[in-house]
This record gives C-alpha cells, sequence and structure tokens, in this order.
C-alpha cells in the first residue's frame, strides 16, 4: 500500500505539460509601443475577415505545447486537439471603438476551421496591420480591453466537460499585412492558464476505492482563505502584456469549489498556486457517506496532475 508521502508526491510531481513555452524571438511577442487607439468603426478602422494560424513552436516544444478543446486521456497524459467549428473569443488590444454613447471593446468570436493539433481560425475582425489581437477559449465576454473573467465553479468533474468549459487557454496574435477586406495574423501556440488535476481516493480504514458523488475542495490551514476556494478569477491583458505574461488571478470567496457529478475519478481545473498549499477535500458517495482529509501540493501553470488514490477519513 502506498504511504500518504507517495500519494503527495504523485500530487505534486505527476503528470505532463498542458502549456506551450515561450515563444522564440519575433514580432509575435515583440512588445508593443503604441498607445491604445479609439476609433469609431466606420472610419479608419474598418471590419475585415480575419484568418489567424496558430505556430508550432521549435521541434523541441512540440510535446509540451499541448493546449486544445480537446482533452482525451492515454497511458503518456492528455492528448489535445481543437475541433473544427471550436468558438474563440478575440479582443483588440490595441485600440477602442465608440460606439456613439461610449468607448468600448473591440470584439467578436472567431471560428476553428479544422479538426487538427493545431489550426487555423477565421472571422470578421476590426483591427489594422501592428493590431495585437487576445484570442481566448472558452469563448468570452469582454466588458474592456485590459482583463476578462473566467469561472471555476460549476464543474462536473468529467474530462468532455472541464475541456469545452475550464480549459481556459491564451493567445496574443499580432497582426501582420492587411488588404481592403482581408487581415492575416499569427500568434504562438495558445497557453492554458490553469491546473489540470485528476483525483481519485480511497477509504483511509480498508483502502477501498470510494465512489465519487460530490467532491468539495478548499484551502486548507490556518490562514484568512481557509475553508474556501476562488469561484472566479482575472485575467489581466494588455497590448504591452506578453503572452507568456498572462496570468490568472483568484478572487476572494467564502465557500469551497463544489463538483457534482459520478465516477470513480474527478477532473478538475484549479488554480496555479505561487508556493505550496494544503488542499483540503470532503466526498460524499452515492449512499451518503462523507469522508475529508488533506494533501499538500505545489500547482504549475499548464501541468496536467493524477492524484490518484488520495487517503480520505470516513466521517
Amino acid at each position: 500500500m502506498r504511504t500518504k508521502e507517495q500519494f503527495l508526491m504523485l500530487f505534486v510531481l505527476g503528470g505532463m505539460m498542458l502549456a506551450g513555452l515561450t515563444a522564440c524571438s519575433s514580432d509575435d511577442d515583440t512588445k508593443s509601443t503604441k498607445e491604445t487607439e479609439k476609433t469609431p468603426v466606420e472610419n479608419e478602422v474598418k471590419v475585415r475577415r480575419l484568418k489567424i494560424t496558430e505556430v508550432e513552436g521549435d521541434a523541441a516544444d512540440a510535446k509540451q505545447a499541448l493546449t486544445r478543446a480537446t482533452l482525451e486521456e492515454n497511458e503518456s497524459g492528455l492528448v489535445p486537439s481543437w475541433k473544427a467549428g471550436d468558438e474563440l473569443t478575440y479582443c483588440n488590444l490595441s485600440r477602442m471603438q465608440y460606439n456613439g454613447k461610449e468607448d468600448v471593446p473591440v470584439s467578436g468570436n472567431l471560428t476553428a476551421t479544422t479538426t487538427a493539433a493545431t489550426s487555423q481560425f477565421t472571422g470578421n475582425v476590426t483591427c489594422s496591420k501592428g493590431d495585437y489581437l487576445a484570442v481566448v477559449y472558452p469563448a468570452a465576454t469582454f466588458t474592456t480591453n485590459s482583463q476578462y473573467t473566467i469561472a471555476l465553479s460549476g464543474q462536473d468533474g468529467t474530462l468532455a466537460g472541464l475541456a469545452t468549459r475550464f480549459h481556459y487557454v491564451f493567445g496574443k496574435a499580432l497582426v501582420n499585412s492587411v488588404t481592403d477586406a482581408t487581415a492575416d495574423a499569427t500568434m504562438p501556440k495558445m497557453k492554458s492558464l490553469l491546473t489540470v488535476c485528476k483525483f481519485s481516493f480511497v477509504n483511509k480504514d480498508g483502502g477501498a476505492v470510494i465512489p465519487i458523488k460530490s467532491l468539495s475542495i478548499s484551502y486548507g490551514g490556518t490562514g484568512g482563505d481557509a475553508g474556501t476556494y476562488p469561484q472566479t478569477a482575472t485575467v489581466a491583458i494588455g497590448a504591452n502584456t506578453e503572452q507568456d505574461d498572462v496570468h490568472a488571478t483568484g478572487e476572494a470567496s467564502n465557500s469551497p469549489l463544489l463538483l457534482e457529478g459520478s465516477g470513480e475519478a474527478f477532473y478538475v481545473a484549479l488554480l496555479p498556486t505561487a508556493a505550496q498549499r494544503t488542499f483540503r477535500f470532503t466526498v460524499t458517495d452515492g449512499s451518503g457517506s462523507t469522508y475529508t482529509g488533506t494533501a499538500k501540493a505545489t500547482l504549475t501553470e499548464g501541468e496536467y496532475v493524477e492524484a490518484t488514490g488520495l487517503r480520505l477519513t470516513k466521517q
């Protein structure tokens, strides 16, 4: 039987990278010195049909740069791919637009054109050559071009649900060329903002697998956030912010993160941690029995962590 320390080590170190490494130096990630512009849509900047091409990294990076909409698990970890028709959202980081009443973000939807590890994305975009565009998945609503909000609550523990609703990825594209009606842009492989974790649990008394009906996750210890977990997070963006410097920052909450579903293992998207944290788990099974326990872990942005066989005590 594995010791508690062995399970802890698996939680801290297990898994493989989902996020792409920092792109090689190129125009794609050069910082912009242009101030954000405010331009009515009907004047200098036209709505153009945009094609964004997500470029492959170096061969050495390819096996680690895995951030896509569809996730399937095999012996090597998570195997990802875009699906044709996957919907993303763009936001122009280099300009706002006046709608007759106020300045609002220039944003809209983009669509993946192929089912593959890398894809092109197309859509109608307001832009000029040299503009930077934030590209996010899943689709999001922008009320400003300096940040947006992502949700952590509402997860159901399934890999399919996580992949389509909570596997948050971010890219920063540079518009390289425009014509009267079209535009082309490129961006590095999109980065994953959260940590994907696979949890399973056993009864500390006897070692039997606990069938999960609900899973509650919160921070442990004695800090001010003990017993709670963020339900949302803010992602700060900007024309002068490199793709690799964009991160998710959790918003304070007064309750744990609750997942409800059914299975022997739950897949969960969690916030990265700056240092090791204690996590508290509460599991209920189909018969209504409750189990609790804790584990310590350092979660890294973009990692896939398998924390299987964590031991809990029946209450």
